[in-house]
């Protein structure tokens, strides 16, 4: 087990395929409506407007309408690159959003996917690091940019209001297992995706979660 995840932890290291291209990303349904909506400008572009807009009327406590523009923003925040962690913030937003709908199994699977995609996109430590902002002119205040730790304790709002639902206490020790509760799709670009959050474990030498992530990928296979 240890020799074959030493060799995929090489193979990401030194691999192109592993960090810069943009994956495949998950997309809730509810904002698939908007993938032909009109808009100008590149990715970037159209993700900070979209983002910004969003954000004035989540301040203005107006949910309905910033919803339909962070789905906007999602489906900009698609085309960014593996690395890229605002995908993962903008469906935190969406999370948000769905919570104050009152839509809480919905806002359940976004807070899940927000975990794992910020997993995915910075690895172990969940936080996005200042010094790698890929945006120079992104909307996210200083206090907004946040990452799995605070992800974690809103998903635990959230399940408070979901019956039959476990407490996130795991997910505070342990937060690779959100990727057992299959809040992505477990398919194969899950488990292509894997291959670079295995190796950065295996860097910290964090064996079990290595190697609980490399039998997700085999069950996924």
């Amino acid at each position: 087990m240890r020799i074959t995840l030493a060799l995929v932890a090489l193979a990401c290291v030194w691999g192109p395929p592993c960090v810069a291209e943009s994956p495949r990303r998950w997309i809730p349904g509810h904002c698939l409506e908007y993938g032909d909506a009109p808009g100008t400008g590149d990715a970037e572009t159209r993700w900070n407007d979209a983002y910004l807009a969003a954000f004035r009327m989540i301040e203005r406590g107006k949910y309905g309408f910033a919803e339909s523009r962070m789905c906007r923003a999602l489906l900009a925040a698609r085309e960014f690159g593996a690395r890229d962690w605002r995908f993962a913030e903008t469906l935190d937003e969406l999370g948000l959003i769905a919570f104050e709908l009152r839509d809480f199994e919905l806002a359940e699977q976004l807070q899940g996917a927000a975990i794992a995609e910020m997993l995915l996109s910075v690895g172990p430590s969940g936080e996005p690091l200042r010094e790698h902002d890929t945006s120079e002119h992104s909307p996210i205040r200083q206090d907004c940019r946040s990452g799995v730790r605070v992800y974690t304790e809103r998903l635990g709002w959230i399940l408070e209001r979901v019956r039959g639902r476990t407490t996130v206490a795991e997910l505070r020790v342990r937060p690779w297992r959100i990727f057992e509760a299959e809040y992505l799709p477990l398919d194969a670009e899950l488990g292509r995706r894997l291959d670079w959050l295995i190796s950065r474990y295996l860097l910290e030498e964090n064996l079990p979660a290595a190697e609980a992530l490399a039998e997700l990928q085999r069950e996924i296979r």
